[in-house]
Formats: structure tokens, sequence, C-alpha cells
């Protein structure tokens, strides 16, 4: 089993920083081929290179850096070009939702920091959400990525200053782990499990999915993710990870 690495900036024989802890768990199992590519002259000038080149063909799993829709499928089609098949294929659908109270993000962030409304209350009119539209991609500037979501915005319960979130990986329709996500004490409640297993049907090879309990106890979904692009717990243990992950494709 491959898994694709973004490498170094300036070296494509070295894992890029952020990837180390992974990388180095991956190369601790027999089962599993760490490959890199770079990043940047990939996004920049559209070429492909991996090291090793020595690699064998088949599965692959992408551990990386954010892709824009073409920019996924420029990669999934010239890695099939070597032989190589990423286990998680392109499937868009667009969702239309209304909601009561609502935040806007991009594909991937809110923005932080700045004096943006973190919230909007229904009815809004056009003129005042175009300027907020507008303010939030003024904001966002060059990280901007993908289109503007409207996005329904909840209450979480707090256990001091943290919010009680998890995080779960989803690997060919099995539970792959499940951590915590935003800091909070171990002893905070964690999901219910028939909750858990609830999600792990949906239409993706490998995917995650945030949970985040409310005000009033009760849990809900707060997104789902591509699990190629999507971060690590603060907690997690990386090896563990891995390892599970073997046995799931064994």
């Amino acid at each position: 089993m491959l898994i694709l690495f973004a490498s170094d900036y300036f070296d494509i024989k070295k894992v890029d920083d952020d990837y180390v802890a992974e990388y180095e768990a991956v190369s601790r199992i027999p089962e599993f081929k760490p490959i890199l590519y770079n990043y940047d002259e990939f996004i920049n000038n559209k070429q492909l290179r991996l090291y090793p080149d020595n690699f064998y063909t088949g599965e692959c799993l992408y551990r990386g850096w954010m892709l824009t829709p073409e920019q996924y499928t420029a990669l999934y089609s010239k890695l099939c070009e070597k032989g190589i098949q990423l286990i998680t294929s392109i499937d868009w659908q667009l969702v239309n939702n209304t909601f009561s109270r609502f935040m806007i993000k991009d594909a991937v962030k809110s923005v932080k920091g700045h004096d943006f409304p973190s919230s909007f209350e229904t009815p809004v009119i056009a003129n005042e959400m175009n300027v907020h539209v507008e303010n939030f991609r003024n904001l966002r500037d060059k990280l901007l990525t993908g289109g503007i979501l409207l996005k329904e915005y909840v209450d979480f319960k707090k256990y001091g200053n943290n919010t009680n979130e998890y995080r779960a990986f989803y690997l060919k329709n099995h539970l792959l782990s499940l951590s915590r996500n935003s800091n909070q004490p171990d002893t905070c409640p964690i999901p219910p499990q028939i909750f858990i297993e609830k999600w792990a049907k949906l239409p993706s090879n490998y995917f995650t999915v945030d949970f985040g309990e409310l005000e009033n106890g009760q849990w809900i979904v707060i997104e789902t993710g591509d699990g190629q692009v999507s971060g690590l717990s603060p907690m997690q243990f990386v090896f563990k990870y891995y390892d599970d992950m073997r046995l799931i494709f064994n």
C-alpha cells in the first residue's frame, strides 16, 4: 500500500516538516511504502515528480496539503498514468440549506482575529450580505480556498475554555480512529458509539467526521472532510493510527 506525502520545498527526498511524524510511523510498517511528491512544483508547474521513482503500483492513500477540485483531478489523473490509484475518487454534489443562524467560511477556514462577525441571523438583506462576502474575501486574501460557504452556527458545551469536539477517521467504511480534537480534558464525554458507527457508510473510501457536544448535551456532526487532507488530532498517537490502518487494509 502506497502512502503519498508532500515533500520538502527544496528537497524531494525529504518529507515536509509537518508530516515527519506520520512519515516516520509509516516507514516502520512493512506493509506500507511511503512516497513523496513536490507539492509546489505540481501546483505551479503542473509537473508531478515522485520519490523514489522505483515505487510499486496499485492503491495509494494521499496525506498532504489541500488541493482545489481541479488540482486534485490533475493529481488523480497523473498518478493513474503511473499505475497508481488514489482510493478517494471525485464525486461532487451541490447541497442547498436554509439556516436561522449561520456563519461565512470558505471551503477550509473561517476568519479569526478580526472584527468580522462570527455569525449572522436571518433574514438578511442581499446588499448587506454582498458587503460581508466581499469583506470575507479581502480578509482571506490569497488564503481563500474554494467557494464561499454558509454553515449553520451552533453553541457548543464548554469545559473550561474548551469545547468538546472529536475527530473520527473512517477508512473503507471502518472506524479507523476517534480522538479529542479541541484540547479538552480526557474526562469529557465521548460521542455515543451508535452515533459514531452511523456515519461509517458514507460514500467515500477515506474521510473524517467531526463531532461536537451542544450546550444541551446532544451530539451533532460538525462537518465531514476528505481524510487525505484532514489533520490528525492534537492528542492522536500517530503510530497506532497507521498500525490500525494496516489492519484494515489487511
